[in-house]
């Protein structure tokens, strides 16, 4: 059945925090035990809740105030006590008292600020994330496709975002000295400082992209997403480094997506970050087939060779070898090369220059696994003869150091029929970071440093998770009751 597209309202997107499990079982692993002091009011799952409900209001001070209105707290218990009881869900019970700002400050600036607790929120999150993709049909590995024809519901896709502050970057001067070249910070009057005057944050970096250096925090999400409204999977969440190094942060989370969805995943779709060593590094460890936007290159003199391809256009290439095979009049040879990701046949034209004069289409595409454990692709291409077509198999990897094979053969080229299907999804990456900024004050960091930022954006994918659980579960009602009538 194909849902009604009805945007969710503020009291069906409370009603789908508190409802979502999820969260509840998150917050009974995290531990937040203290040697000294009171033991703690708020269990960990009701401040984690309380965060969630934070991207809703856009502020922690206003989800405060909401709370604290008479009897709003009774009513968000009694959700919470319902959904214990429904899920039997092993925590203790919420006080009657709700929790406030610095209930959650606590927990997150004295217990999950540290690089140990951001990687079990992570690996918390990534299991019950991958549940919530599997109720909805995604990532299954008994569901469709195949690495020839990768189906889009076994497509994860991401991409990262620069996400910048609310405190502008402090003004700094270089002052070279004996013992080196130091950074001091003008105040108002002038006076230079060993620190800044003014409030900032220190985890900023500036990063390079295609709009030109951005400061701010960096982060990387992976996603699955069905075909319908409110099916968006946040799958997992990390933080950039440092500058330049989106690539890299990608290719260790698709490991730890191999690492718990397996063959549930086909296909990685991400954009132009990801080049030819991380293509084949994704291809090679993880046996998943990888979809990126390939590189346009403007400087022809930075390219591989070039050739003129049938729209009279000049395009970078790399020379694949010949294909031969034997006819009734002796063996005959094809010159293949990868224009654009693509597989090629070249001829020379009158001037005795390389000319695109088909491009091939692509076949079945076969994977092997090594003995040490690692993946090794070939794909079968069709190459039309006079004297009777046949196939030829290639590897897109390289074939020793410093080839350019990753970069410039695609098992799914940008104009592949099945690339034509799935590429479109990797636009909703960039929707679900525009998102998460608008549940920001003026879209900007509204914690300083790096963990508290993305632990807000944890905070902000379990919000996003609960109302994609919501509304499956609002489906499936809606189909239980049809088909009760149907069969009364």
């Amino acid at each position: 059945m194909t849902p009604s597209i009805r945007f969710a309202g503020t009291s069906e997107r409370l009603r789908a925090v508190l409802t979502y499990p999820a969260i509840y079982q998150i917050g009974a692993e995290l531990d937040q035990r203290s040697l000294i002091g009171r033991p703690r009011l708020h269990p960990p799952y009701v401040l984690l809740i309380f965060a969630s409900l934070a991207r809703i209001t856009r502020s922690t001070v206003r989800t405060e105030t909401d709370l604290a209105v008479p009897g709003a707290w009774d009513q968000i218990r009694e959700q919470m006590l319902a959904t214990i009881a429904e899920h039997r869900l092993d925590v203790p019970a919420p006080p009657t008292t709700p929790p406030a700002w610095h209930h959650w400050r606590r927990l997150r600036d004295e217990h999950l600020c540290d690089d140990a607790a951001l990687a079990q929120i992570r690996r918390l999150h990534l299991p019950l994330a991958l549940d919530l993709a599997h109720d909805l049909g995604l990532l299954r590995t008994d569901g469709p496709g195949s690495l020839t024809h990768p189906d889009r519901t076994r497509a994860v896709y991401g991409d990262g975002t620069i996400v910048r502050p609310i405190y502008a970057p402090p003004r700094a001067v270089r002052l070279d000295q004996p013992t080196g070249t130091t950074l001091w910070y003008p105040d108002r009057t002038g006076r230079l400082r060993e620190r800044p005057s003014q409030r900032y944050d220190p985890d900023i970096a500036e990063h390079h992209g295609h709009s030109g250096p951005v400061h701010g925090h960096g982060y990387v999400a992976f996603h699955a997403r069905g075909p319908h409204v409110y099916q968006r999977v946040v799958l997992t969440i990390d933080h950039i480094d440092r500058p330049g190094q989106e690539a890299n942060t990608a290719v260790r989370l698709v490991g730890e997506l191999r690492a718990a969805a397996g063959d549930g995943i086909q296909v990685v779709v991400y954009d132009g970050a990801l080049r030819g060593t991380h293509i084949d590094k994704i291809q090679t460890r993880d046996g998943y087939v990888v979809l990126a936007k390939q590189p346009e290159y403007t400087d022809a003199a930075q390219a591989p060779a070039a050739v003129r391809t049938d729209q009279g256009r000049r395009a970078p290439s790399l020379p694949l070898g010949l294909a031969t095979h034997t006819t009734a009049a002796g063996p005959c040879s094809h010159t293949l090369a990868a224009v654009k990701g693509r597989v090629s046949l070249l001829d020379l034209d009158d001037a005795g220059d390389p000319v695109v004069v088909a491009t091939l289409t692509r076949g079945a595409v076969k994977r092997s696994r090594r003995k040490d454990g690692t993946h090794h692709f070939n794909v079968g291409y069709r190459i039309p003869c006079p004297a009777g077509d046949f196939t030829t198999w290639l590897s897109p990897h390289p074939t020793g150091p410093g080839d350019p094979r990753p970069e410039q053969l695609r098992i799914l080229a940008d104009d592949d029929p099945d690339a034509m299907v799935i590429r479109g999804i990797r636009s909703d990456a960039e929707s679900n970071h525009a998102q998460f900024k608008r549940t920001l004050i003026t879209e900007r960091a509204m914690s300083l440093g790096w963990r508290r930022g993305l632990i807000d954006y944890y905070a902000f994918a379990w919000y996003s998770n609960a109302l994609t659980h919501h509304r499956a579960n609002e489906l499936a009602a809606v189909e239980q009751r049809r088909h009760g009538r149907a069969g009364g």
